[in-house]
């Protein structure tokens, strides 16, 4: 007599509907990042369209607020301006950037390995950074001159304090249960910093160098207020005396440009660097 058939149990999945899943899982954080972009450039775009009808309402003088389709027309008209200017710009606030992550990042870890320097330097810092940054520009002129490094250091002022928190708050907030792991495992200073502390303080510091990299833009373009004849700074002040709003507004429209990109690339690496962090939302 033959036995009844049984429902048989499905079989484990094998190595290729493994690798069949794994591209599925792969394509999610891709379709939200083109939604996400999508999203973003509607946002903008429907920012630009409210301020052109709100001009054609309202229909101000020119010499109080113009369109974006006057600043783009004015970028449009003289293309290779802007862009040597931009490009001045962008130097100085990428080395300013560059310069207050690498300090920002040493000062910050100095603050939490060392109690003494943490004595001594955390209630300066803090004073410091009250002290208004447009302050301390024509001192940075002063020590380094009208050329691109004082421009730098400008930026590098302002970018360097988030880094610094940042660093500090995310070396302290490692959890103790990894400390003790650390411990009885007889693992040595450095392989704590570097294998544990850091590592779990990496999000923090990209926290940090997000908010820095949009700062030292500004910073840059502060330096260039000051004592500038070149960047998009002087292309402001310039058109600023001349009364040409079009210029103006075209400068403003590229510095909010290039702050974007330099943040959502700084975001970009932050992803790559700390995959991890994505799969924990």
């Amino acid at each position: 007599m033959t036995p009844p058939l049984t429902p048989s149990a499905p079989a484990p999945p094998g190595p290729a509907a493994e690798r069949t899943a794994e591209p599925a899982r792969r394509r999610g954080p891709d379709r939200e990042s083109v939604l996400a972009a999508v999203k973003a450039v509607v946002g903008i775009v429907g920012l630009f369209a409210l301020w052109e009808i709100a001009v054609r309402v309202f229909a101000p003088p020119e010499y109080l607020m113009v369109g974006p389709l006057s600043a783009f027309a004015e970028l449009a008209e003289r293309p290779g301006y802007f862009a040597e200017n931009t490009f001045i710009t962008l130097q100085e606030a990428l080395a300013g950037f560059a310069l207050g992550t690498a300090l920002g990042v040493l000062c910050g870890a100095a603050l939490h390995y060392s109690t003494t320097v943490r004595s001594f330097l955390y209630p300066a810092l803090i004073a410091i950074d009250t002290v208004p940054k447009v302050a301390l520009a024509p001192l940075f002129i002063v020590w380094f001159g009208f050329g691109f490094e004082s421009k730098a250091f400008v930026a590098m002022a302002i970018a360097f304090f988030p880094l610094v928190i940042n660093t500090y708050d995310g070396l302290r907030s490692v959890p103790h249960e990894l400390q003790e792991l650390a411990r009885i495992n007889k693992a040595s200073q450095w392989k704590k910093m570097t294998k544990i502390e850091f590592i779990y303080a990496i999000p923090s510091i990209l926290s940090g160098a997000k908010i820095s990299i949009s700062l030292a833009v500004g910073g840059a373009v502060v330096g260039e207020f000051i004592a500038g004849s070149k960047g998009l700074g002087y292309v402001i002040m310039l058109a600023n005396s001349q009364i040409d709003l079009p210029s103006m507004f075209a400068a403003f429209i590229v510095l909010a440009a290039i702050a974007l990109v330099l943040f959502f690339l700084v975001d970009l690496a932050g992803r790559k660097l700390v995959p991890w962090k994505q799969h924990t939302r």
